[in-house]
This record gives structure tokens, C-alpha cells and sequence, in this order.
């Protein structure tokens, strides 16, 4: 797993220096970058405890790279508004990879309960990077973020409300949601694509996924065994 860990770390560090130099960006980049790299390193290690990863799980891990290095250039969206071709080539690599670790998974016989929930969480990060991305870029208002904090807000909430901290049943609903949502921001960061283009596709994706997460709400609030209703 270390040597996994590092292996990404090379490569983020490789891309990010090189993206400063051809650029011009600031120095920043890469250091923030790397240091949200460390950070999903660690909780990676903390979740596997020792076990190596899968196959499915390092090309999760590979995605990872990619989302880190979104990080560190938003310390470069001034310099990257005119042009955002590079910010659009790794958010749409990114969202596009999503489905390729379950399909590892799947034909390798790999898939785990941690390595689905790497994967899982990365997608939510990715969603609010994603956010920032257009807020910066101003393509969209601060309303946006609430699409990539939906996710997080649902999770605080289980802490206080005991219906919402009971693990959600698989669902195609939220399964396909969460797919138009990266592609949906992806595009949204198309080099030309007018803002107010950009609001509109971002306001459509809000409602969607906030339907989603009422939907989710609604049914752990009536399946909640201490209030006596079933499923």
C-alpha cells in the first residue's frame, strides 16, 4: 500500500511542477496539491489498516491524483479563467474514470467494502472541487457549493438525527444522479461555454440532486425503527 501511496504521490508531484512551469502558475500549486494528497493518503491507510490495495482501488487512487491536482490549481484560477481548457481536461478525465474502477472490481473479483467507500467519498470530493472550480471561474454564484455540500450537510445531520445514520439501501436513482452530477459540472467548465450557460446547468444539477437527498431523508424518516414504521 505504501509504495502505492507513493508511486501517486511522484506522479502528482511530476504533473503539478510541470503544469507550473509550462504555465507560468504560482508556487502554490504544488505544495497544495501535495498536501491534499497527504491528506486522502492518510485516510486511505487509515481505512485499509494495513491491507493492500486492489487493483480497482488504485486506479481510484489514480482518479485521486487527478482531483488533488484540481486542488492545487485552484491557487491558479486567475491565471487559468482566460483559458480553462486544462482544468477541463482533468475534471472530465476524472468524472470519466468513475465508472472504470467498478468495472476492475468487478471483472478482477476485487471489490471491498473500503474500496467502495474510497470511491464513494472521492466522488463527493470531486463534486465540490468541481463547485469551487465554477465559483471561481465565475461561471456560477456561491449557491453553487450547495451541490457539492448536499453530501456533507446529509452526514453532519446523521450526527444529531439517529434515522439518518442508518446505511442507505443501493440505489439506480442515486447511482445516476451522482454520475449527471460530475458530468453535468464537467461540462459546465467547457472552455467558451457562456456563464450564464453555465448557472442554468448548475441550477438544473442543484435540483436534481437535492431531490435526491429528499428522497433519501424521507424514506430513513419513515423507516426509522423508534417511531414504529416499517420500510
Amino acid at each position: 500500500m505504501l509504495a502505492d501511496l507513493l508511486i501517486g504521490a511522484i506522479l502528482l508531484v511530476a504533473a503539478a511542477a510541470a503544469l507550473q512551469q509550462t504555465l507560468e502558475l504560482t508556487p502554490v500549486v504544488l505544495p497544495l496539491a501535495l498536501f491534499a494528497y497527504l491528506g486522502m493518503a492518510m485516510l486511505i491507510a487509515i481505512a485499509r489498516d494495513g491491507r493492500p490495495l486492489t487493483p480497482a482501488d488504485r486506479v481510484t487512487l489514480g482518479r485521486g491524483v487527478l482531483v488533488m491536482l484540481l486542488v492545487g490549481l485552484l491557487a491558479a484560477a486567475g491565471d487559468l479563467a482566460a483559458d480553462p481548457s486544462v482544468v477541463f481536461a482533468l475534471a472530465l478525465v476524472a468524472v470519466l474514470l468513475d465508472g472504470v474502477d467498478g468495472l476492475v472490481a468487478r471483472r478482477l473479483d476485487c471489490a471491498t467494502e473500503a474500496g467502495g467507500r474510497f470511491d464513494m467519498e472521492l466522488d463527493a470530493f470531486l463534486l465540490l472541487v468541481l463547485c469551487l472550480w465554477l465559483l471561481l471561474l465565475e461561471r456560477a454564484g456561491a449557491w453553487v457549493l450547495l451541490i457539492g455540500l448536499w453530501r456533507y450537510a446529509f452526514v453532519a445531520a446523521g450526527w444529531g438525527v439517529a434515522a439518518l445514520k442508518r446505511p442507505l439501501p443501493p440505489s439506480q436513482r442515486r447511482r445516476v444522479i451522482c454520475a449527471v452530477q460530475g458530468l453535468g459540472l464537467a461540462g459546465c467548465l467547457i472552455p467558451g461555454l457562456p456563464a450564464l450557460w453555465s448557472s442554468l446547468i448548475a441550477a438544473g444539477l442543484l435540483i436534481l440532486v437535492s431531490y435526491s437527498f429528499v428522497t433519501d431523508i424521507a424514506a430513513s424518516w419513515r423507516a426509522d425503527p423508534s417511531r414504529g414504521v416499517s420500510p
